[in-house]
C-alpha cells in the first residue's frame, strides 16, 4: 500500500469521524503535523476578552482645608447623592478620580488648563460666604478655573448663599459657580 493510499484513508476515516461527532473542522486540520492542533481550545482562550479598566475622571475641588482621605470621600459622597437622584453626570462616585486643591496651590493656572472639571465646596455656616468668597477671589488672582460646578449639602437653598456667591463670583471675577438644582 502506497504512502498517499494510507494518507487518504486516513482523511476519510477522520471525516467520518468528524460527521459523526458534529465537527466541522476542516480537512487541513487533520493533515496539520502539529500534535496540538487536534485539542480543544482552552477555557481562557474561550472567554471574552477583558476590557481594559476605564480611567477615572479627574476632579480637582476647592474649598476644603486639606487633601485627606475624609475631604475626598465627603466629596465622593455628595456625588453619590447627585447619582442617586438619577443625576447621570455625577456618575457612579468610583469612577471619579478626586483632588483637593489649595485655591493658592502653585501651578494652579497650568492645572486649570490641564483639568476641565473643577468643583467648589461650600459649607453652610455663618462664615461660608466669606471664606468661599475668599477662595474665588485667589482662584481668579492665581489664575485658576473660570467654571466651577458649586457642591454643597443636600438642603441647602439656592436662594440666599448659593445665589449670592454665584452673583459675587460672576460679578466680581468673572468666574462661573454652578448650581444645581435639587
Amino acid at each position: 500500500m502506497s504512502a498517499q493510499d494510507q494518507a487518504a484513508g486516513l482523511r476519510k476515516w477522520a471525516d467520518l469521524q468528524r460527521q459523526q461527532r458534529g465537527d466541522e473542522a476542516p480537512p487541513e486540520a487533520v493533515d496539520s503535523p502539529d500534535p496540538m492542533a487536534h485539542q480543544a481550545p482552552s477555557a481562557a482562550a474561550m472567554s471574552p476578552p477583558v476590557p481594559p479598566p476605564v480611567p477615572k475622571t479627574p476632579l480637582m475641588v476647592v474649598g476644603l482645608p486639606a487633601d485627606s482621605p475624609v475631604q475626598v470621600r465627603k466629596v465622593s459622597a455628595r456625588l453619590g447623592q447627585w447619582a442617586a437622584l438619577g443625576r447621570a453626570w455625577a456618575k457612579d462616585p468610583a469612577d471619579w478620580d478626586i483632588h483637593i486643591v489649595m485655591p493658592d496651590a502653585p501651578g494652579l493656572a497650568e492645572l486649570s488648563q490641564t483639568h476641565r472639571r473643577w468643583a467648589l465646596w461650600v459649607n453652610s455656616d455663618a462664615e461660608a460666604f466669606g471664606r468661599m468668597y475668599h477662595v474665588v477671589k485667589q482662584l481668579h488672582q492665581h489664575n485658576g478655573p473660570q467654571r466651577l460646578l458649586a457642591l454643597h449639602e443636600p438642603h441647602l437653598p439656592r436662594q440666599g448663599l448659593l445665589e449670592n456667591l454665584r452673583q459675587a463670583a460672576d460679578h466680581y471675577f468673572g468666574i462661573e459657580l454652578l448650581l444645581l438644582a435639587r
